[in-house]
């Protein structure tokens, strides 16, 4: 049975926090100085549409949280094992991503948190994995001028200082 509108917590709190955020971005890419070389990606591109669609989520989850019915059974359980997989991995690519780099760490990430949801096609993690962070890598590196980390542990075995 559907019951009426009332407040959701959990969109409610995490929709201002994720709305908080963008306009914390969008406020402080304004304000940094442009830079002297005029190009038609510019280094605060990225971080205004980080901030838009940070914003248009936080305004949908408001919106979930406020105005929205819904039935009891519809909410589903927080698999807070999943949560706590993911936000591991995420923070272990603080540690990792200066000696593995961008593709590496980016591809464990990317297959443990599939793992994490669930998914037993680990082979098939790894690859795609690999395949978006190489892409992504190629496209920062090569279409952007923007340098990601290739990893100290990699520039040593493809480069060794004598």
């Amino acid at each position: 049975m559907y019951k009426s509108a009332r407040l959701r917590v959990g969109e409610t709190v995490v929709g201002l926090f994720t709305l908080g955020i963008g306009m914390f971005l969008a406020i402080d890419t304004w304000r940094t100085p442009p830079s002297a070389a005029v190009a038609v990606v510019g280094p605060g591109m990225f971080p205004t549409l980080i901030a838009i669609g940070m914003g248009i989520v936080g305004l949908q989850l408001l919106w979930e949280g406020y105005l929205h019915r819904f039935a009891e059974e519809d909410i589903p359980d927080l698999d807070w094992r999943a949560v706590g997989i993911v936000a591991a991995a995420l923070a272990s690519q603080i540690f990792l991503l200066e000696p593995l780099g961008w593709i590496i760490c980016g591809t464990v990430v990317f297959t443990v948190a599939a793992m994490a949801f669930g998914s037993r096609r680990h082979v098939l993690n790894v690859v795609f994995g690999l395949l978006l962070t190489s892409v992504t890598y190629l496209v920062f590196d090569y279409g952007l001028d923007l340098d990601l980390p290739t990893g100290s542990l990699i520039e040593d075995v493809i480069a060794p200082t004598e």
